[in-house]
C-alpha cells in the first residue's frame, strides 16, 4: 500500500503541474487578444487625429476660398461705385461692402484658428506615430512570446500526461477510481501531505491516533476535514 500511496502523490503532482500549465495555454489567447486590442486602439486613435487633419485643412482651404471670393466681390463692387448714380445705390453698395470685409476678417480669424488646430494635430500626430510604431513591435515581440509560451507549455503537457499513464498503469484500478471521483468533486486535488499532524490541504490538524495510523501508510485514509487522501510526507521518499 506504502507503494501505491506514494504513487498516487506523485499523479497529484503531475496533474496539478498539467493544471497549471494548462491554464497558461488557455489564457495565452486571451493575453494575445488584450495585447491586440491595444495596439487596435492606438491605430484607431491614429486614424481618428488624421481624419481630423483632413477635415481641418478642407475646412482652412474653404476659408481660404471664400476670402478670395469676398476679395473679389469687394473689387467688384468698388468698381460698380464709379458708376452708380442713385444715392441709395451708393449706399447699398457701400454696405455690401463692408459687410463683405467683415466676413473676410471673421473667415480670416477662422484661419489662424484652424492653422493653431493644424500645428497642434501634426505634432500630436508625429508623437502617436512613434508611439504607435514602439507599442506594436514590443506587441508583437510580447505576442511571439506567448505563442512560443504555449507551444512549450503544449509540449510538456504532453509529456507529463505521457509519464502520468506509465504511473496509473502501477495503480490499483480501484484506488484510481477513488482518485479520479475526488480530483473531480474537490476541483483537482485529490491527495494532500501530512506533516506536522497538520492536512497540507486544508491546514486543519488531524486526530493523534489516525496522524499515528497515517505514518504506517498501510491503507488509504482521508482528511476529517476536507475529504481528501491523506499521506505521511515522511512517508513519500520518491
Amino acid at each position: 500500500m506504502r507503494e501505491q500511496i506514494n504513487l498516487l502523490a506523485r499523479i497529484q503532482v503531475k496533474d496539478n503541474i498539467v493544471n497549471k500549465l494548462q491554464r497558461q495555454i488557455d489564457e495565452g489567447p486571451s493575453r494575445i487578444a488584450e495585447i491586440e486590442e491595444t495596439v487596435r486602439r492606438l491605430a484607431e486613435g491614429l486614424e481618428t487625429d488624421k481624419e481630423r487633419l483632413k477635415e481641418v485643412k478642407a475646412l482652412q482651404r474653404q476659408c481660404e476660398r471664400d476670402v478670395e471670393d469676398g476679395l473679389e466681390r469687394i473689387r467688384r463692387s468698388k468698381s460698380r461705385l464709379l458708376n452708380i448714380k442713385s444715392n441709395k445705390e451708393y449706399q447699398a453698395a457701400l454696405k455690401e461692402i463692408e459687410d463683405t470685409e467683415k466676413a473676410n476678417r471673421e473667415k480670416e480669424d477662422q484661419i489662424l484658428v484652424y492653422m493653431e488646430e493644424l500645428d497642434a494635430l501634426q505634432q500630436r500626430l508625429a508623437e502617436k506615430e512613434e508611439e504607435f510604431a514602439t507599442a506594436k513591435r514590443k506587441h508583437e515581440a510580447q505576442k511571439a512570446a506567448i505563442e512560443e509560451e504555449i507551444e512549450a507549455a503544449q509540449s510538456e503537457v504532453a509529456e507529463h500526461r505521457h509519464e502520468r499513464r506509465d504511473m496509473e498503469s502501477a495503480v490499483d484500478v480501484e484506488i484510481l477510481r477513488i482518485y479520479d471521483r475526488l480530483q473531480r468533486r474537490l476541483g483537482g486535488l485529490a491527495v494532500a501531505s501530512v506533516e506536522d499532524a497538520t492536512c497540507s490541504a486544508c491546514n486543519m490538524s488531524i486526530p493523534p491516533q489516525m496522524y499515528n495510523e497515517l505514518q504506517r501508510m498501510d491503507s488509504l485514509r482521508f482528511c476529517p476535514n476536507c475529504d481528501r487522501l491523506i499521506y505521511w510526507k515522511n512517508g513519500n521518499k520518491d
